[in-house]
């Protein structure tokens, strides 16, 4: 569709957000609203700032007229092919990047739907260049969500899920990666991975951000192999594994050797080939990546893995309840857009009509129609939503076509698309899913309202 360059862009969106499904009922997750945004507005910006001229976008084939029609009302420079994908959830991540494979043409970055960062992807993609890396992974502090920051819904005790990632100290290599779950109280590593590696930091506190470069190689393997079925979970960890193998024998002395008549867990080395050219260069060069030991530059590995921590920015990823309100929370805070904003002044849509004097801090979006005697703070008001008069709302986000009628209290709360709050309703720390209606006079807090078989995934 669009001509390519050095890399390609590709943003997966096609995810039906099962961790939190109170919200995704009634809404595709890519299109949840951030700061008044739809979640997908987020990467693309992002590639935009950097410089790309387009991006692939895959959907699930039931969100394609939804998000084109978010999209052309988004006024992004950035050219977007979206790519719809029968049954995407029973698919992976790397099972949608195989789908695709024949619109990828070079190397490419792939980024998450989800991931609010203000990192430079220039940064990123000049540490893939230095090194001639097979991927590079962004990592970014694991977000600190404070005591006193509640999260709308029920108490929840589970505990986010933690990354360990191992990171050499000298190189930047990204030398392990695995979750802490898969661990019951020590891991175990291997003398020559000590030796190869004398100084390295094992970090709990890093999150992997979902954001990779890829080497154009790794793509033909996966086509190859379809047994792996997501990127973090799977081929990420396996590639970075097999930096410390060599190509079994017959690789380097027939480099004809059919593929099909390999192992297919060794035929990797089959698409891991450096090329001439850039063989030559690496050892006319004076360069070396480490200096403990007279081992060849990047001793002599084809594929490498690095890992970009970008320390002092934000990011995470918007792919549960508490990652997305907390995005919402911050928003405004965090991303610096073109007309540099204050976080303290009030941002109105020239649609929306309000009639309150009381407006702090607030995102009030088309349409909208805040009546007087009203007092809004901190919160994210969608399209078409309405507030009548004598309510109150603090630290929410209330979606497109909200209803909220006199006398209400809302604080701390999710408010689902076309949802109603009937008159003298008080809700805090509550969900209220799509279409929900909250009775005139109820009282919640800490509820998830809507009806029980919407929160079933099949």
């Amino acid at each position: 569709m669009f001509p390519y360059k050095e890399f390609q862009a590709v943003v997966l969106a096609a995810g039906g957000g099962s961790r939190m499904t109170e919200l995704t009922r009634g809404q595709y997750k890519c299109l949840l609203p951030i700061g008044n945004l739809p979640m997908l507005w987020y990467p693309l910006q992002l590639l935009e700032r950097v410089g790309f001229k387009e991006a692939i976008v895959i959907i699930a084939e039931s969100m394609e007229r939804n998000v084109s029609l978010a999209l052309n009302d988004l006024n992004l420079k950035i050219k977007t092919d979206i790519v719809a994908v029968k049954n995407a959830e029973d698919l992976g991540t790397a099972d949608s990047i195989r789908l695709i494979h024949e619109k990828i043409y070079t190397d490419f970055l792939v980024i998450s739907c989800d991931l609010i960062t203000d990192v430079d992807i220039c940064e990123i993609l000049n540490l893939y260049r230095k090194h001639n890396a097979s991927i590079t992974a962004l990592m970014l502090p694991a977000p600190k969500v404070l005591d006193d920051f509640i999260t709308p819904g029920p108490k929840n005790k589970q505990k986010p899920e933690t990354d360990l990632i191992g990171i050499c100290n000298e190189t930047g290599r990204l030398i392990f990666l695995a979750s802490a779950s898969d661990f019951e109280e020590t891991i175990e590593i291997s003398q020559p991975f000590l030796k190869k590696y004398p100084s390295f930091t094992m970090h709990s506190r890093l999150m992997d951000s979902h954001l990779y470069v890829i080497n154009k190689w790794i793509l033909n393997f996966l086509v190859q192999n379809k047994n792996f079925t997501t990127l973090k979970g799977e081929l990420l960890p396996y590639i970075v594994r097999k930096q410390f193998s060599k190509p079994p024998k017959q690789y380097v002395d027939d480099k004809n050797t059919s593929i099909v008549q390999t192992n297919s867990k060794e035929a990797i080395y089959r698409f891991a080939i450096e090329k001439p050219l850039d063989e030559l260069i690496r050892k006319m060069s004076a360069y070396n990546d480490h200096d403990t030991d007279l081992e060849d530059t990047y001793h002599g590995d084809i594929i490498r893995c690095y890992a970009y921590v970008g320390d002092g920015k934000f990011g995470l990823r918007a792919n549960t309840i508490q990652m997305y309100h907390l995005a919402n929370t911050k928003i405004s805070k965090w991303w610096n857009n073109d007309n540099n904003e204050q976080p303290s002044v009030p941002i109105i849509a020239p649609t929306a009509t309000i009639r309150s004097t009381q407006i702090q801090d607030c995102r009030v979006d088309n349409n909208a129609l805040i009546e007087e005697k009203t007092s809004l703070k901190h919160t994210h008001i969608g399209s078409h939503v309405t507030v009548e008069s004598k309510t109150r709302i603090s630290q929410s986000v209330l979606m497109e076509s909200a209803i909220v009628k006199q006398r209400c209290i809302i604080q701390n709360c999710i408010l689902g698309s076309g949802c109603i709050i009937e008159e003298g309703t008080e809700l805090k720390d509550c969900i209220v899913g799509y279409k929900q209606v909250v009775p005139a006079g109820s009282q919640y807090s800490r509820e998830v309202l809507t009806d029980a078989d919407d929160l079933i995934v099949i």
